[in-house]
C-alpha cells in the first residue's frame, strides 16, 4: 500500500470516527440542554433507550451508518437555532448570552459549523474580546485554524494592525498583533451577537489589512432586520428582537 493510500484510509477513519462522535455528543448535548427524556429520543430515533443510554455513557458507539440517521434525526428535530431560542433570554435592552459558556452549547456549535461549511478551507479564526473567545476558539478548533483575538489595546514590542468603530456612540479600537495574521491568510470571523454589524466590519478591515482574505463569517445571534452587506458570506444561526 502506498503512502497515499495509507494517508487515504486513515483520513476516512478519521472522518467516520468524528461522525460517531458527533452524533452520541449532539444526543448527550441535547438531552442535557433540553431534558430530553430516553424515551422521547427512542422513538424519535427508532433505538432502544438501553442502547441510547450506552451511547450517552460512553459504553459504546453508533456504526457509521446508524451515526449518520442519528445526527441527521437530532438536526431535524433540535437544530441549533431552536435550541438556542429554547434557551436565550431576551430584554428590552440586554440579551443574556450565558447560555453560550455552556460546553453542551460548544459542542453543537462546532458540530453545525462543520456541516454548514464542509469544504471551508480556513488558516485564521478571528474575533473580538471578550465574549466572541469561547465561541471562536471551538471554531478555531473545528476548522483546525489559528486563533487570532482583537483586543481594545496594543501589544507592546510588536506592530500592529487597528482600526477604530463607534459602538454605543464612542469610539473603540481594536488591535491585532501584525505576528499573528499575514498577507493570504484565509480567515474566518466569528462573534456572539450583532446588533449592528459595527463589529463584523471591523474585524473584516483589520484581516484585509493584513492582506488576509476573509472567506466567511458565523454569528451565532444577530438583531432582527439586521442587514449585513458584506463581501463575503455570513451565517447568522439566529435572528432575535433585540
Amino acid at each position: 500500500m502506498s503512502a497515499r493510500e495509507v494517508t487515504r484510509n486513515f483520513a476516512r477513519r478519521m472522518e467516520s470516527l468524528r461522525l460517531r462522535l458527533d452524533a452520541v455528543n449532539y444526543l448527550k448535548s441535547v438531552k442535557r440542554l433540553l431534558n430530553v427524556t430516553y424515551r422521547d429520543l427512542s422513538v424519535l430515533l427508532s433505538l432502544p433507550e438501553s442502547v441510547l443510554s450506552r451511547y450517552v455513557t460512553g459504553d459504546m458507539l453508533p456504526s457509521p451508518d446508524t451515526a449518520g440517521r442519528m445526527l441527521a434525526a437530532l438536526e431535524r428535530a433540535y437544530p441549533l437555532s431552536s435550541i438556542i431560542k429554547t434557551l436565550v433570554r431576551t430584554y428590552e435592552t440586554y440579551v443574556d448570552m450565558s447560555f453560550a459558556n455552556l460546553p453542551e452549547l460548544w459542542e453543537l456549535y462546532g458540530i453545525y459549523l462543520s456541516r454548514r461549511f464542509p469544504e471551508l478551507e480556513v488558516d485564521v479564526v478571528l474575533t473580538a474580546a471578550v465574549d466572541g473567545v469561547p465561541l471562536a476558539v471551538v471554531a478555531a478548533s473545528r476548522l483546525s485554524a489559528r486563533l487570532v483575538v482583537a483586543k481594545q489595546y496594543r501589544e507592546p514590542g510588536v506592530a500592529n494592525y487597528e482600526y477604530t468603530l463607534l459602538r454605543e456612540g464612542r469610539p473603540v479600537t481594536l488591535y491585532i498583533p501584525a505576528t499573528q495574521i499575514g498577507r493570504g491568510d484565509r480567515a474566518f470571523v466569528v462573534d456572539d451577537i450583532a446588533r449592528t454589524g459595527r463589529t463584523l466590519e471591523a474585524l473584516a478591515n483589520l484581516a484585509q489589512a493584513a492582506g488576509a482574505r476573509v472567506v466567511g463569517a458565523s454569528v451565532l445571534m444577530a438583531r432582527e432586520g439586521l442587514a449585513l452587506r458584506l463581501s463575503f458570506p455570513v451565517d447568522v444561526v439566529l435572528r432575535v428582537p433585540v
